[in-house]
Formats: C-alpha cells, structure tokens, sequence
C-alpha cells in the first residue's frame, strides 16, 4: 500500500531536493483540425489545465481522424464534440 503524506510532512524533504510526487486531476481540452485539405493528416492540441490556469499545451500529428479515435479509444458515434469559433 502506498503511504501518503501531507506537505507539513514532508517539507524539509523538498527542501532537501528529495523527488517527491501528487496525483492531480487536470482538465484536457483536445481540439482537432485538418490543416491540408488534400491530406487526412490532423493535428490536435491538447491543452491542460488545472481551475482556471493553463498547465500545459501539447501539439501531435495523426495520420486521420480515426487513427485520432483509436488512440483516445472513442466511438465514432459518441456525441462529445463541440464546434469551436
């Protein structure tokens, strides 16, 4: 079983440059776009963030949109899409 400890707890050990971890759970945005119309390539951006702040932002090919849905493992027919301006 893993121990868990509060920041009290282990401060002096971050002081001390000890690696130390917490599980977060960040919101990711994943927006897909077709650059090339001649080609099924599309790049998707996945923005991370945590309330309201940005954490972090990650681009990434894929071959097709499918390739997109087998990746992320989501049906063709899930309604989770919504058109951005």
């Amino acid at each position: 079983m893993k121990q868990v400890y509060s920041y009290q707890e282990i401060g002096t050990l971050i002081d001390q440059r000890k690696l130390v971890a917490f599980t977060c759970h960040p919101v990711a945005l994943v927006s897909v776009v077709q650059r090339h119309p001649d080609l099924e390539t599309i790049t998707v951006t996945i923005q991370f963030s945590l309330r309201d702040t940005c954490i972090g932002i990650v681009e990434h090919e894929y071959s097709s949109i499918l390739a997109l849905l087998e990746a992320f493992d989501i049906d063709d027919l899930a309604e989770i899409w919504e058109v951005l301006e």
